[in-house]
């Protein structure tokens, strides 16, 4: 017998009267755009200011994607040709596009059996040219920012934290995003929690707040909802990442829910282990902090490749539809990312590849690239955990696991 487990979606089980009141008060105000409209706006103002409260930060900024919150956080920080950016082998495209964007260099980390980036090999590949490190709290759980920020503050590189699949999450009692100079999340709609489509960036630094804020926008910062000549060092190029008000309103009541949220999934995904702990030639992946783990995915890692892949076999035979062995896993790793193992370029000149600052930083991106991060891969399998699972489900799962690992 199967399962009917559901897609993952975190955010999305949630919505409910109050999202949809909010997008018609919207709606009924004819002031969809956040700056003005027929009625003063103020939702994407009011999810700014719950962010600030629940990440417990002086400054946040609402985008209209994780990607553009990648973007403008990067042209805040200065980076562009001449820079290297250290980023782990398992992550999204739109990290890595990022680095692309701004006619940088993406430098490739090794993952641990944390499935997030490896300090000892973040050490290894610092050079003179490393200008940023960004983290990805990859699957829903923490990195181990203790030991990458000792890395950081003693080489006097800046960290990004990318949180767009760690919403809510936190490491040894403090919540990520809230370690490195800046951190960015993506409510698109496979996040913790979702507008559909949306991006954050907080940070503790005014500074880097009002370049962000120029970047997101026009080149400029605003003044009662109007463009306003900032300080030179706020005048950049604007890139038209602005979040809209239907979108904030549905932001803000999500960010309200998501304790609850994250507190389902972790529930389940702790039951569904328990269920699964004395299973032969299955491990789990290492949490660098358990309670700290945001919950949405199960890591499992089998003993071999050949394993791995009769088990996921079975497990979508058996209704676990959504799952992935991590090497399959699309556009989330290093390998699989064509423009990145092609150098493709941004313009027929072959930058950021060929630019004259970027000379010297000449990377291989196929895969062999991050041996250790290849093993891991093909032997680990990534399912998802729903913030909507019944206990019947979970034990369900858990029998479903057990027997196509041990078939």
């Amino acid at each position: 017998m199967g399962i009917d487990w559901p897609y993952e979606f975190p955010g999305v089980y949630w919505v409910g009267k109050e999202e949809e009141e909010a997008v018609l008060e919207v709606l009924r105000n004819g002031s969809m755009f956040r700056y003005y409209g027929l009625k003063k706006p103020f939702y994407v103002d009011r999810f700014e200011e719950s962010a600030r409260n629940f990440y417990g930060v002086n400054y946040a900024l609402g985008l209209n994607s994780g990607t553009g919150a990648l973007i403008c956080s990067l042209a805040a920080l200065g980076i562009g040709p001449g820079c290297e950016v250290v980023i782990p082998s398992f992550l999204w495209v739109a990290t890595v596009g990022a680095v692309v964007q701004c006619g940088a260099i993406p430098v490739i980390c090794e993952v641990n059996d944390s499935f997030n980036i490896d300090p000892e090999d973040l050490e290894r590949k610092i050079t003179a040219k490393t200008k940023l490190i960004v983290p990805v709290h990859m699957a829903g759980a923490p990195c181990e920012m203790d030991k990458i920020m000792e890395i950081a503050d003693r080489h006097g590189i800046p960290v990004l934290e990318d949180c767009a699949q760690c919403n809510g999450g936190s490491f040894k009692g403090k919540k990520v995003g809230t370690f490195g100079r800046m951190g960015i999340f993506s409510l698109q709609l496979n996040k913790n929690i979702t507008c559909g489509e949306g991006g954050l960036i907080i940070t503790g630094d005014e500074r880097l707040y009002n370049r962000a804020f120029s970047a997101h926008d026009m080149g400029m910062i605003r003044k009662n909802g109007r463009l306003a000549l900032p300080d030179d060092y706020a005048v950049m190029w604007g890139n038209g990442r602005r979040m809209n008000e239907m979108c904030g309103a549905v932001a803000n009541v999500q960010l309200s829910k998501l304790p609850d949220i994250t507190g389902k999934m972790h529930s389940s995904k702790k039951r569904i282990k328990e269920m699964l702990q004395d299973t032969r030639g299955l491990e789990f992946r290492r949490l660098a902090d358990e309670a700290g783990d945001s919950g949405p995915f199960l890591v499992i890692i089998l003993e071999d490749e050949k394993t791995t892949l009769a088990a996921v076999e079975k497990m979508k035979r058996n209704g676990l539809h959504n799952i992935f062995r991590i090497a399959d896993y699309g556009l989330h790793i290093y390998f699989n990312i064509p423009a990145l193992v092609n150098k493709t370029p941004l313009s027929p000149s072959g930058n950021p590849w060929n630019l004259c600052a970027n000379k010297d930083s000449d990377y291989d991106y196929s895969k062999g690239a991050c041996p250790q991060s290849d093993k891991l891969f093909s032997r680990s399998i990534l399912i998802p955990v729903p913030s909507c699972l019944t206990a019947e489900q979970e034990e369900r799962a858990a029998q479903i696991i057990s027997e196509a690992v041990n078939f």
